[in-house]
């Protein structure tokens, strides 16, 4: 008889088994998923809270910020940008210009041929651009022989009219190539980067206008450092109201007529950076504006002899 108890109670035990064991594995199993949803939540925010150490904080140490976005924040304002030093322009004779060398365009042709600083070197040509310079020779030698030759003191370079149709930014890289490049084979010569003279308002186009001008001008300025490389713009004493060459000024609206640049050369004069030398007693921290400027000019005769045409190849030179 307890044989056949025992035989009862053991399949009484199965059964309780086999009934109750779903419902211990789905209790287990929502428990372990719970565990698993709450360690998952936590992850994050033990990662984002700050470190706490038992050492007393020094009260002479700087304060340290609660989180990485105020650090980068702290770091950008402690982070000093120096200022670009202001620059003093003295008025100089036309000897100043002895040891000075233009690189230009046309309108650096125009200095040469018409202007009065004859006593410089000048290596310039009519659709010379950024692009093509290392490829251009004058006298059978490119700029970089004349810059290996002889040693310059200034350096005067304007370039751009014939690319300013073209990528603005592209063309500043290949200024600031020239640039670098003067700097490495003259590392003693101040240099002068002039802005582009603007054309004329019945001459702007939608390829090279005014706007576009200033666009480039603006670039190539953020190249002067006002220590060895500075920036002079001749256009506050040739624009008219609108902001544009005058027409009477020029026959092709972009080139000037024969006299002024002889207006051009002397503000050159008037707006030049001597080293090591006192300021003298007229200098100015801004390109001065001479009494006798375009507007006050009188209107040439319309036999007055003008510069060059603008050439078939300077109309806009693409690469």
């Amino acid at each position: 008889m307890s044989r056949f108890r025992q035989g009862i109670y053991t399949i009484i035990l199965l059964l309780t088994c086999f009934v109750a064991s779903p419902f211990i594995y789905k209790q287990i199993w929502k428990n372990s998923t719970a565990k698993a949803s709450k360690t998952t939540i936590k992850m994050p925010v033990a990662t984002t809270q700050p470190a706490t150490s038992a050492t007393p904080a020094d009260p002479n140490a700087a304060t340290q910020p609660t989180s990485e976005g105020e650090t980068a924040a702290a770091e950008v304002q402690n982070e000093t940008v120096p200022a670009p030093a202001q620059t003093i322009f003295v008025p100089s004779g036309p000897e100043y210009f002895d040891d000075a060398l233009f690189i230009g365009d046309s309108r650096t042709v125009g200095i040469r041929d018409y202007g009065t600083l004859k006593n410089a070197d000048y290596f310039c040509n009519v659709g010379l651009s950024a692009y093509q310079i290392d490829n251009t020779t004058e006298n059978g030698k490119t700029v970089w022989a004349f810059l290996n030759e002889k040693k310059y003191a200034k350096i005067y370079v304007m370039l751009g009219i014939n690319e300013v149709g073209n990528d603005i930014e592209l063309t500043v890289s290949a200024y600031r190539k020239i640039i670098d490049g003067i700097k490495e084979v003259q590392p003693d010569a101040i240099i002068y980067i002039q802005a582009n003279l603007h054309v004329t308002s019945a001459y702007e186009n939608n390829i090279i206008n005014n706007d576009r001008i200033n666009m480039l001008n603006s670039r190539l300025s953020e190249m002067a450092d006002n220590s060895k490389v500075f920036y002079l713009d001749a256009n506050c004493i040739f624009d008219d109201e609108y902001g544009a060459l005058p027409s009477e000024s020029s026959s092709d609206g972009v080139h000037f007529l024969a006299k002024y640049y002889s207006i051009w050369c002397d503000w050159l004069c008037q707006n030049t950076v001597v080293k090591g030398g006192a300021p003298a007693p007229a200098a100015t921290t801004a390109a001065q504006q001479p009494e006798d400027t375009v507007k006050t000019e009188e209107k040439p005769s319309e036999t007055e002899p003008a510069t060059t045409k603008l050439p078939q190849n300077e109309e806009f030179s693409n690469m």
